[in-house]
């Protein structure tokens, strides 16, 4: 894409790009695992389990031999126990993603979440991370968000994406989809979007570049910066 877009409107990937989530679902997962007697892995091994779904998230954890549905089942259902007590202990918003929506709120830039994260927990830490007075803004600007849902497609499909962008009421082509992974430029490209790597993110600005994306930002501030550059709405 040449053109700078006239951005309108950002959805954001929730895990790795507004929130450092993984150390909090590495530990879930580890003690599920451990409760089946199944080894566990070390923090850098969950940069390759997460961005697709919870499913995929325990397949990946789990050992070749064992990816069967029950034990796929049973471990999930684990990690979900687990990580419902735990999921907030030491997640946080990486180094200026608040800073960055407040900018985005002060631009007028409407703001979405589309994440891979089961639904229920994506609406939990939502609520929890970004209520009004975290922002020093009256209410939570993600009041359109979607995360994992029984029946509904995930990411890199663009079905949620452009559902989110109806709820915007703006065009994709004037939508920038920030992600850390090379899952989120693909469905930026799939729905039309303008293609933001958050290379702070678990994912390198390789991989990011071989997905696609349109620009690469090292930190949420830089971002910040880059829309500042852009004429207000």
């Amino acid at each position: 894409m040449n053109e700078k877009p006239l951005i309108r409107a950002i959805i954001f990937d929730l895990d790795g790009t507004l929130l450092d989530t993984l150390p909090d679902i590495a530990s879930a997962m580890n003690k599920a695992l451990a409760e089946m007697k199944y080894p566990q892995h070390p923090l850098e091994d969950f940069k390759g389990f997460v961005g697709y779904g919870q499913t995929e998230l325990v397949t990946r954890a789990l050992p070749r031999l064992y990816r069967t549905p029950q034990d796929i089942k049973t471990l999930s259902q684990k990690f979900w126990d687990y990580y419902d007590l735990e999921w907030s202990i030491n997640t946080k918003p990486y180094p200026g993603v608040l800073y960055l929506i407040q900018l985005a709120v002060a631009r007028k830039i409407k703001l979405a979440i589309l994440s891979n994260k089961a639904h229920y927990f994506t609406k939990k830490m939502i609520r929890h991370f970004f209520r009004g007075a975290m922002i020093r803004h009256s209410k939570n600007p993600f009041s359109v968000y979607s995360g994992e849902q029984s029946g509904k497609p995930t990411k890199p499909d663009p079905t949620i994406a452009l559902e989110l962008a109806k709820e915007l009421k703006e065009a994709p082509a004037n939508i920038a989809l920030v992600g850390d992974m090379p899952v989120d430029m693909q469905t930026a490209k799939n729905a039309g979007m303008f293609a933001i790597g958050a290379a702070w993110g678990l994912s390198s600005k390789v991989a990011l570049r071989k997905a696609s994306a349109d620009i690469i930002f090292d930190t949420p501030v830089e971002l910040a910066a880059y829309l500042e550059t852009k004429p207000l709405i």
